[in-house]
């Protein structure tokens, strides 16, 4: 791919915000890069999506590091000033398209409620979507229970805890994806699935993928709901 693809766009807008109670801060981005379209059609021609090696409920493809660079890049002053993180400083990063497929009765347990991807409040999620979706997207929760919008090191036992407690009784299972709020999580705040969106946050903010009753698990890149996950790990 050409350096082009990953250029943002020129009406690009943004917005930072903090959310919920523990003002966590998490970044909204409409009409992200040049290159969308491209992008789109990489995973399209190249469709050899795997099995996630992850919690992941689907399937994922590598995508060539220059996109991991430059988004990084793009965002530079955003990650520094308002997420508090050296650019020079990254670890690893890593990105990879990615198609939820998973029905809802082969989920695991930690697949159908809110979850972290790191307890490291070292690390920044990314959710780029390249595809319009209008009843999917992210959306980011409160534990009641604790309290928590966020789970990191210092919080992790206790949350963890808290989990294998209340899901001991088998009556507390959830039947599939995380939808909305239920008795055990509040949802705080939902982003919806649009073209060429992406949202960051922080590894530690409890969040879920919206994947209602009706999704229909469409593994194709030119028809399913294809995103960009990346993950980054600061030292």
């Amino acid at each position: 791919m050409e350096s082009s693809v990953f250029e943002i766009c020129d009406d690009l807008r943004f917005e930072c915000m903090q959310v919920g109670a523990e003002q966590e801060p998490l970044l909204l981005v409409d009409s992200f890069m040049k290159g969308a379209n491209e992008l789109r059609n990489y995973a399209i021609e190249n469709n050899n999506f795997t099995k996630a090696d992850s919690y992941y409920p689907g399937v994922r493809l590598p995508i060539p590091m220059a996109y991991t660079i430059a988004l990084a890049k793009n965002l530079g002053p955003v990650i520094n000033n308002f997420f508090g993180l050296n650019l020079k400083s990254i670890k690893t990063a890593v990105s990879r398209f990615s198609i939820v497929t998973t029905p809802a009765e082969n989920l695991d347990l930690l697949q159908r409620i809110p979850h972290i991807d790191s307890p490291s409040k070292n690390g920044l999620a990314v959710v780029h979507y390249l595809k319009d979706a209008p009843d999917s997207g992210t959306s980011l929760y409160r534990h009641r229970a604790t309290g928590f919008e966020y789970v990191d090191g210092s919080r992790y036992e206790t949350y963890m805890n808290h989990i294998k407690n209340y899901y001991a009784n088998p009556a507390h299972t959830p039947s599939g994806y995380m939808c909305g709020s239920n008795n055990e999580f509040e949802e705080i705040m939902s982003f919806e699935a649009k073209f060429n969106r992406l949202i960051m946050y922080r590894g530690t903010s409890l969040h879920s993928g919206i994947i209602r009753p009706e999704y229909n698990f469409d593994p194709n890149p030119q028809t399913g709901r294809l995103t960009i996950t990346s993950f980054y790990e600061f030292a």
